[in-house]
């Protein structure tokens, strides 16, 4: 992989910006575990360490990377961090606030799982000044060496700050034969990143975020590795789960290097945290976030092929306050956000009408983006999640979170872009039935 060399690093890139790179070990190889307690020492002087997993990732590998541990004189302490009402743990205040009272203070923790165990694990470990590594389960999404973390806080979907993981260690036979659907879950997360960085052009020529070249290209420069070779990752083929997971993993790197989530989350992402919250709302029951990526994605592709015919924008009225009756109980923390982003969308508003800034934007985002059809394909050919009823979610519930998926978060997306354009509300339809169904 040729950006290892950034691999616990400190430069100043070609942005402006000094990046750090704090993940200093990347190790996937059958022996990553007996590299575990060596590596750990690099990490404090003390030898108590924190094992922090769920009943299925112990028996995967947490009870050997215990025994390995324990082997190499390392005192062990164990947290099974509980399954919620719908079968698997969650990542909330509640579950942070239980985690907080169970884990015996150790000098490092190590994370034994994917998405909600990794970003528990990351969040303690920050909140309490420890260093941490994990040992993924399966390719699933790219959270892994992301320093922040995406919990639910009072029903609201949020990006806490935290920090990246000092080293990752997987076992490829591990990640192969992973339930096929987490690794599908990987593939939809990581489909999104062309649309994530269009999104992150967007902010930056029209509201001036501040935006990174290098960031965007390594993470491009990855694309041809499981964009190009769906089947083989359906087949399970060693080589298509690594380059699935090495494009999870310099993706999270990316967000650490910039300090947000904007390299790699888009208006693609809040299809899927929309749909989460509505659950929180209602009971109801949701997919894997990146299988509703992977849905989302298809959503931003529809919406960014119509805009970038557009030669002149005209721009439409901003869309109104929230639809508090739908967001319930949750409605107070959604208008704040979105009370937030009304400013932004109405300097965007006021930019597009400059003609340059959006020649500029159509040209690099169309350079950026693919078209719905190479996204279904790939989905569709890795037997991903590509239509609603793949995530177990109703037409009717799909177009409900399309609808409203604008309104969750205070950062400007192609979603509030179609909403200004009149591309938005009434292609939600259209697009469904062409793509998602």
């Amino acid at each position: 992989m040729i950006y290892e060399k950034l691999l616990g690093t400190t430069f100043d890139c070609e942005c402006g910006q000094r990046h750090e790179v704090s993940p200093r070990n990347l190790i996937y190889a059958e022996d990553a575990l007996q590299r575990l307690p060596e590596f750990l020492h690099t990490c404090s002087s003390g030898t108590h360490v924190n094992l922090i997993a769920d009943e299925r990732t112990w028996s995967i590998a947490g009870r050997q990377a215990g025994q390995t541990l324990e082997q190499a004189g390392w005192r062990v302490s164990e947290t099974m961090v509980p399954d919620a009402g719908h079968g698997t743990p969650v990542c909330d205040d509640t579950t942070y606030a239980w985690l907080c009272r169970e884990v015996s203070r150790g000098d490092v923790a190590v994370a034994v799982g994917c998405g909600v165990i990794n970003d528990l694990t990351k969040w303690y470990a920050f909140e309490h000044d420890l260093p941490y590594v994990v040992i993924p389960t399966a390719a699933s999404m790219n959270g892994f060496t992301a320093a922040n973390v995406a919990p639910t806080l009072k029903g609201m979907k949020s990006l806490v700050r935290a920090q990246a993981p000092q080293g990752v260690f997987a076992v490829p036979s591990i990640l192969v034969s992973a339930p096929y659907e987490l690794t599908s879950a990987g593939l939809g997360d990581v489909i999104a990143k062309p649309f994530s960085t269009a999104d992150w052009l967007l902010n930056h020529l029209f509201l001036g975020e501040h935006y990174c070249g290098f960031c965007s290209r390594m993470i491009n420069s990855l694309e041809p590795g499981y964009l190009d070779c769906p089947g083989d990752l359906k087949a399970r083929r060693p080589e298509a789960i690594q380059a699935l997971f090495e494009a999870l993993l310099y993706s999270g790197i990316a967000m650490t290097m910039i300090g947000t989530s904007a390299p790699a989350s888009g208006g693609e992402h809040l299809l899927s945290h929309t749909l989460d919250m509505m659950c929180a709302v209602d009971g109801g029951i949701h997919d894997l976030h990146g299988r509703q990526v992977g849905l989302g994605t298809l959503l931003c592709a529809g919406l960014y092929e119509r805009i970038l015919t557009i030669d002149i924008p005209e721009c439409r009225a901003l869309p109104g306050d929230i639809d508090e009756a739908f967001w319930g109980s949750v409605a107070e923390n959604v208008k704040d956000q979105y009370q937030q982003k009304r400013p932004l969308l109405q300097l965007l508003s006021d930019k597009l009408t400059d003609g340059k800034t959006w020649q500029v934007f159509r040209e690099a985002a169309g350079l950026q983006v693919r078209s719905a059809q190479v996204i279904k394909s790939c989905l569709q050919q890795a037997g991903a999640a590509h239509v609603f009823a793949d995530i177990q979610c109703s037409r009717d519930r799909l177009r409900a979170a399309a609808g409203h998926m604008h309104e969750i978060r205070r950062r400007p997306t192609v979603v509030d872009l179609a909403w200004i354009l009149g591309i938005f509300p009434d292609a939600i339809d259209v697009i469904i039935d062409e793509w998602l169904t």
